[in-house]
């Protein structure tokens, strides 16, 4: 099929060739009918029949670009039929075959679309049936539990007690891995709950450390952390107080001794940078530290490999962003970039 930009230079030849050629008809008979003595007058005839042909053809090819351009911004503008007379130039030609192409695969992407979010619809369905599937067993295995170590039905057994906090352990974390990958495949498909309020971020991380103090000094590291006491922006709290949590206790996990946190900040940012003395992070674990289901080489890895991959998405659900990078001494930070100016989407909390 020829394009377009082919086919009006095609039509402009054909049309200007065949006016050359009816021109030359009568040119010829009077040529030979007055001879030589005629020349002159045979030129000013045949300039002038030129010039009134070349009028006739160009009127036609502007009439038939005019018809095409019309059909082609009919389809354009999603009409099912384009308006306009139809001819049976090559531009006409061209521009009907491209509107049977056009229009075909406009009824294919619809068919898609539509597969698509019918698909859609069942997975969330799908999600939502196993979460409380498997949530309302995991939930009764810990509640059970709990009432076993609280002795309600009787006092226990060393062995007992035992048994009873290896079971409550493991349910939690079972219970906790099941959240984490529901939480995964929501911010993956932008359906995750964020209510964003005009929160203190510093009070947010201080609260975090508070908390990790007791998990740092079982391990023997030292924890602290840096910043103002007000620093407020537009973000879900809890959230925010998820992934530095998540951050923080990774670096308590892998510390080799101090974890520093480091709150600054900017006119149009805020940054939270984790910081640790530990083994610090390969050049080839970089690329691969934020993917679902990844963990470090080390022998101290532990986990599903899905916490750095839940942070980032509660990171980037505010608009920031997460980076890492291998410390030049020892250890590894981890950096959270929040816009301080982002204010709540229409319908979120703080924006009713």
């Amino acid at each position: 099929m020829m394009s377009l930009s082919m086919v009006i230079p095609e039509a402009l030849r054909r049309s200007l060739r065949m006016a050359v050629l009816i021109a030359s008809v009568p040119v010829a008979a009077l040529a030979l009918a007055i001879g030589a003595r005629g020349a002159l007058a045979l030129a000013v005839l045949a300039g002038a029949l030129g010039w009134w042909l070349a009028g006739v053809v160009a009127e036609a090819v502007r009439a038939e670009v005019a018809a095409a351009a019309e059909r082609l911004r009919a389809m354009a503008a999603g009409a099912t039929e384009a308006p306009g007379p139809s001819g049976d130039g090559a531009l006409h030609r061209a521009v009907d075959a491209w509107g049977r192409r056009f229009a075909e695969e406009r009824a294919r992407h619809r068919e898609a679309l539509t597969r698509l979010e019918e698909t859609e619809r069942r997975r969330e369905a799908w999600l939502a049936t196993l979460r409380h599937e498997l949530r309302t067993p995991l939930n009764s295995i810990v509640g059970f539990t709990e009432l076993l170590a609280a002795e309600v039905d009787g006092p226990l057994t060393e062995a007992q007690r035992e048994d009873v906090d290896t079971i409550a352990n493991a349910g939690g974390h079972l219970r906790s891995l099941v959240e984490d990958v529901f939480d995964l495949s929501a911010m993956t498909t932008g359906t995750f709950p964020v209510t964003r309020v005009r929160a203190n971020v510093a009070a947010v991380v201080r609260d975090v450390v508070r908390e990790a103090e007791g998990v740092a000094r079982t391990k023997g590291v030292s924890l602290r952390w840096e910043g103002p006491s007000e620093a407020e922006a537009w973000v879900d709290a809890v959230a925010i107080r998820r992934a530095l949590t998540n951050l923080v206790l990774n670096a308590i996990e892998h510390a080799g001794g101090a974890v520093t946190v480091t709150l600054a900040v900017k006119p149009a940012t805020l940054t939270v940078a984790v910081r640790d003395n530990g083994p610090g992070i390969a050049p080839g674990e970089l690329k691969r530290l934020f993917r679902p289901f990844e963990r470090g080489r080390t022998a101290e890895a532990r986990g599903a490999g899905l916490g750095l991959a839940i942070t980032l998405g509660l990171v980037e659900v505010h608009g920031g962003t997460l980076s890492a990078q291998a410390n030049d001494d020892r250890g590894s930070t981890f950096t959270v970039t929040l816009p301080a100016g982002m204010v709540p989407l229409e319908g979120e909390g703080g924006a009713r």
